[in-house]
């Protein structure tokens, strides 16, 4: 799959936040999809909080696959 491919599927894709485990270990998504948060967080996120995170991880990662796609 080529990086242009890979980043118009992700950048299409919409993920909604709808749960955050207590102990921060995981997060749950509309779709029921349940991910592990792989990095230590020193306070409890709101799922807004949480979900702002999430989707400037997203714009990081389309912007590192637009500059590697030069």
């Amino acid at each position: 799959m080529s990086i242009e491919k890979i980043m118009n599927n992700l950048q299409d894709k919409q993920f909604k936040v709808v749960k955050i485990s207590d102990d921060n270990s995981e997060f749950e998504l509309d779709n029921g999809d349940v991910y592990p948060i792989p990095f230590e967080l020193d306070f409890k996120p709101s799922i807004e909080e949480f979900q702002e995170m999430l989707d400037n991880s997203k714009d990081l990662m389309l912007a590192l696959l637009k500059k590697t796609n030069g």
